[in-house]
């Protein structure tokens, strides 16, 4: 299967705060790229969900904030889509 990410990912791990309409909880991100990351979250999340996603790098003092969508839904985690 050919690969269509546009941009390279990079193994990185960091936690991550999720949050959609029904609340806030925490997961694990497992690579990240610039267009998203895959996240091994603690509860299950549709494919086309939107929700705000929220980490920091771990030698940043910035924290980032940003919006994404379910993109890919797998037994280990999800692939989100960030929306800059």
């Amino acid at each position: 299967m050919p690969e269509r990410r546009q941009s390279p990912r990079m193994t990185y791990t960091t936690a991550v705060r999720l949050e959609d309409a029904n609340g806030a909880w925490d997961g694990q991100v497992r690579d990240i790229s610039a267009e998203g990351m895959f996240i091994e979250p603690t509860r299950t999340l549709p494919r086309g969900e939107r929700l705000k996603v929220a980490f920091q790098l771990r030698h940043s003092r910035r924290a980032f904030d940003m919006a994404g969508e379910i993109k890919r839904v797998t037994p280990e985690g999800v692939g989100i889509r960030i929306i800059w």
